[in-house]
């Protein structure tokens, strides 16, 4: 399994010159906790940085001003982790964890934005595999006493 089937498609974004105020607003309406900041060109965007939830916090405590003055530039993660959707889903696990982030925005071959990647992504992905497989240890019992039965009986 890779990032590419497990990712997120149609992530929010935004571009660097937006208000902060626009991005939390971006984010409550669409029920998210980042924002993609990409560079043209619109029809095909690369990613140039992430701004979360937990960035805005803490950038208006820091610059103890109001969320209007502030630029997505200016409290935005720069050079963010981006894999690519062919990255197999450990491999991208790894890169997450060697980072210590919890997001990351996934592009294409030719390095155009498809879509953000979560932990939450991954634990849902990597649940419904353990699922599989307990129920796969679940039946392996049953079959065995099938097989063991004399035939008719």
């Amino acid at each position: 399994m890779t990032i590419g089937t497990v990712c997120s498609r149609n992530p929010v974004m935004a571009p660097s010159d937006a208000p902060l105020a626009t991005l939390a607003r971006l984010m409550h309406d669409r029920h998210v906790g980042a924002v993609i900041v990409t560079k043209a060109p619109i029809d095909r965007p690369v990613p140039v940085g992430i701004v979360t939830d937990r960035d805005i916090v803490h950038a208006q405590i820091r610059h103890d001003s109001d969320l209007a003055t502030l630029r997505t530039e200016d409290v935005m993660t720069r050079d963010p982790l981006v894999l690519t959707e062919e990255t197999p889903i450990g491999q991208g696990i790894e890169r997450l964890r060697e980072r210590g982030v919890r997001r990351a925005p996934v592009v294409d071959a030719s390095g155009g934005l498809v879509g953000l990647v979560s932990i939450d992504d991954l634990f849902a992905a990597l649940a419904e595999d353990l699922s599989r497989l307990a129920h796969l240890v679940s039946r392996q019992p049953k079959r065995e006493a099938a097989q063991r039965r004399p035939p008719g009986a």
